[in-house]
């Protein structure tokens, strides 16, 4: 090989390992900032909840569903509550309806409602958000706070790796609530399906 070659061929690994570590550092801070935007979200949300009578809470139709609901303007994005998952610590807010922006500051309602029994929530796989549902067990317990203080309780009856096309799954699943993500590269889906265990 010629010394042209071989330099050739390290500059190439060099500028892929640089390349790489650049697509990791910024994962890292999109991860980051979400967190942070959901942290304070959250607290701007349960304050809202505390104190917002006759102020901010408003019944409202929420475009993207057939279904009246509850919900708090936050910034000029509604809020439907917020998701509790004890056996991960963590707690999240609810946007009333999704996109892929909104994906990045917090999980999304993409279908149904809780009090419809068919609540389908949508969030990125940020550490932050939903990456550690895989690690969720059958007969842990998922709570659902709704804006008007209306809590609902689930609990995990399974976890399930699903392909991106199968969307019929997740949205006629005939379960209570359905939590999902994407997997790291975005080849598959992590869906977690709950029973509801308060009527």
């Amino acid at each position: 090989m010629s010394k042209k070659k071989g330099v050739a061929i390290l500059a190439t690994g060099v500028l892929l390992v640089l390349l790489s570590l650049t697509v990791f550092l910024y994962n890292q801070v999109q991860d980051q900032r979400a967190g942070q935007l959901a942290q304070t979200k959250l607290e701007a949300l349960q304050t809202a909840m505390n104190y917002s009578v006759g102020l901010t809470l408003e019944q409202q139709q929420i475009p993207s569903s057939s279904i009246p609901q509850n919900a708090i303007e936050l910034d000029g994005e509604r809020y439907i509550g917020y998701l509790s998952i004890p056996a991960l610590e963590l707690e999240l807010p609810v946007m009333s309806d999704w996109d892929y922006e909104k994906l990045k500051s917090a999980p999304c309602r993409q279908f149904g409602s809780a009090k419809t029994n068919d609540l389908v929530i949508a969030a990125h796989n940020y550490k932050k958000h939903f990456a550690r549902l895989t690690t969720l067990k059958q007969g842990e317990g998922v709570l659902f706070c709704e804006v008007d203080g209306t809590v609902h309780s689930y609990t995990v009856e399974r976890v399930d790796t699903l392909k991106p096309t199968e969307v019929d799954r997740v949205k006629n699943s005939e379960r209570d609530l359905v939590l999902y993500t994407c997997t790291y590269g975005g080849k598959a889906r992590t869906a977690v399906f709950c029973g509801r265990t308060n009527r």
